[in-house]
């Protein structure tokens, strides 16, 4: 299971929408695999981090030194397959709108296990 196979995954939704892939960005997926990690030290969903100047997503990725001028985030907790949080987040009206948003260019992902057992996902979408 790696970001790269999530990120295909996303893509094909997108291809089915009739929308341009997203290109993978590293600095996108350092924050995405930070928050990730985080979710997991914490055995906590969340789109906050209790952390000084990395509360939201926008905060994580500016401290990537990606640029952006739109930015977003899908979390999830306890999916076990690709399959199921993309069910998942396709099946949430925010989280779909997210992945079919045509003004996202760029993506990272991070999937963290947390000592609960639990993976814990996240998407970061850019422009």
């Amino acid at each position: 299971m790696s970001g790269a196979a999530v990120i295909r995954s996303h893509n094909r939704y997108r291809q089915s929408a009739n929308l341009a892939p997203l290109a993978a960005s590293q600095r996108l997926r350092n924050a995405a695999q930070s928050h990730a990690n985080h979710m997991a030290q914490t055995r906590q969903m969340s789109h906050q981090e209790n952390v000084n100047g990395r509360g939201t997503v926008g905060e994580r990725v500016t401290q990537t030194g990606f640029r952006w001028s739109a930015v977003a985030e899908n979390v999830a907790a306890g999916q076990t397959t690709i399959n199921q949080v993309m069910t998942t987040w396709m099946n949430s009206p925010g989280h779909r709108e997210n992945i079919l948003n045509g003004n996202y260019k760029r993506i990272g992902v991070g999937i963290s296990r947390g000592a609960d057992n639990l993976l814990y996902w996240c998407a970061v979408f850019a422009r």
